[in-house]
């Protein structure tokens, strides 16, 4: 290896042992305080959220992909399946392979070609994909209403007394939530996991 001895000559010399600064390499990371994109953006919906930034509260499951979706009427399908993130997220899932018959879906959304995007929107993976992200909607809706159901029968039902506090009760803020990071049930009332602290 190479250095600098104290008369500021550059001089080489044997690396034993391996001096360990050697191997620190500075790599600055950060985002951007005013995103800049590429891809069509409307700012009158949630977008879908970026890959890989968990500590910022981007938490990209079939939950996530559900509510973007659901923002959508049907006829508004190539504005939903412009976004990148989004087409990154169904390309690399593993509940509907998908990726092998998406080339016609990235040339058209490439060339904004919205009626090839309707008609790549009739394949039949597109389709089954689609019917699972209804179907999670649906099963969603059925537990909030069964939720809201049980609530009110236990608030009929109660005697006063001292309210006593369940860490993992369903109550009409919500479920309990998995912590993407270390996977702790938390309360639906913490907005941070209560073991790592990464926001929820």
């Amino acid at each position: 290896m190479k250095s600098i001895d104290k008369y500021g000559n550059e001089v080489s010399r044997l690396a034993r042992p391996l001096p360990v600064e050697y191997l620190l390499v500075d790599v600055p990371t950060s985002t951007p305080l005013t995103p800049q994109f590429t891809f069509p953006v409307n700012h009158s919906i949630t977008p879908f959220p970026i890959e890989n930034r968990h500590i910022d509260g981007h938490i990209q499951d079939f939950n996530s992909l559900t509510n973007y979706y659901m923002q959508f009427l049907s006829e508004f399908f190539p504005e939903a399946i412009s976004d990148f993130h989004f087409l990154l997220y169904i390309a690399t899932d593993t509940i509907v392979s998908i990726k092998e018959h998406m080339d016609p879906l990235l040339e058209a959304v490439r060339t904004q070609n919205k009626s090839a995007i309707m008609e790549w929107k009739k394949s039949e993976q597109w389709a089954t994909l689609e019917q699972v992200i209804l179907a999670s909607c649906s099963n969603s809706s059925k537990r909030r209403s069964s939720n809201a159901n049980s609530d009110t029968s236990m608030s009929t039902a109660s005697t006063p007394g001292p309210e006593t506090f369940d860490p993992f009760s369903t109550s009409s803020n919500g479920e309990p939530w998995t912590c993407s990071h270390c996977t702790f049930l938390n309360n639906p009332l913490l907005n941070e996991c209560d073991i790592c602290r990464i926001p929820r």
